[in-house]
């Protein structure tokens, strides 16, 4: 083998492993960069977000309960809780005295009373035996009580209810009389009238009952009717 073969021989080996180191390390390069690219894209691409299913709700077997606010109402007050008899015994109960006033009989074996004031009891004192029962046309009761009957005129006139209570065993009750008996609905009622008329007339217009006909009860009158005068049974 002569030198120059060998100088071939040595350039092809060394040609040979140069190429070799050369396409090693082109492939590396190569497969890095592609590497980096797939990632790079990888990080752009925007990934599918999962959509979170409802939360189903479980039917009830019964409807649910729903509270409901009450409103209690005051207890309907019976005009028979403060109705007592005729004969009953009763007593002062008022907290600062019961006033009374003074009662007239009339001709149909009612009484009433123009409001002049007869007595006032003490908390406690006896006031005598009931001898008169009316109803109002509000359902509640006045009565007219005769002390210890010495004296035919010793009469007084209750007109409130709450005032008094009974001495001893409550008697049963009776029918009452009512106070709209014997009223004569064609007076002409006016300014200065006064009497059992004027009396009911007063309770239906919702003023101070006293069986006189004054400014107060004209006002009234006035403004619920626009009139000044009026006959009972033109009450409408």
């Amino acid at each position: 083998m002569t030198t120059e073969d060998k100088i071939w021989i040595g350039g092809g080996i060394a040609l040979a492993i140069g190429g070799g180191i050369y396409y090693f390390v082109q492939k590396n390069k190569n497969d890095n960069e592609i590497s980096q690219e797939i990632e790079a894209d990888l990080s752009n691409e925007t990934l599918p977000v999962a959509t979170p299913k409802p939360i189903r709700t479980p039917t009830l077997a019964t409807a649910p309960i729903i509270p409901v606010k009450t409103i209690s109402e005051p207890p309907v007050r019976s005009a028979d809780a403060f109705r007592y008899s005729i004969g009953q015994e009763v007593m002062a109960s008022g907290f600062n005295g019961t006033k009374t006033y003074d009662a007239r009989k009339m001709a149909d074996g009612n009484y009433t009373s123009e409001g002049i004031r007869k007595a006032t009891f003490k908390k406690g004192d006896k006031i005598g035996k009931i001898i008169w029962v009316g109803k109002r046309p509000d359902g509640t009761y006045r009565y007219v009580a005769q002390r210890d009957g010495t004296f035919l005129n010793d009469i007084y006139w209750i007109p409130d209810h709450t005032v008094i209570k009974p001495v001893g065993k409550i008697l049963p009750t009776i029918q009452a009389v009512a106070e709209t008996s014997g009223i004569d609905k064609a007076i002409l009622l006016k300014k200065g009238s006064k009497g059992m008329e004027v009396r009911t007339l007063q309770t239906l217009l919702k003023v101070k009952v006293d069986g006189d006909f004054g400014r107060n009860t004209e006002n009234a009158l006035f403004t619920q009717k626009g009139i000044k005068q009026i006959r009972l049974k033109d009450w409408r």
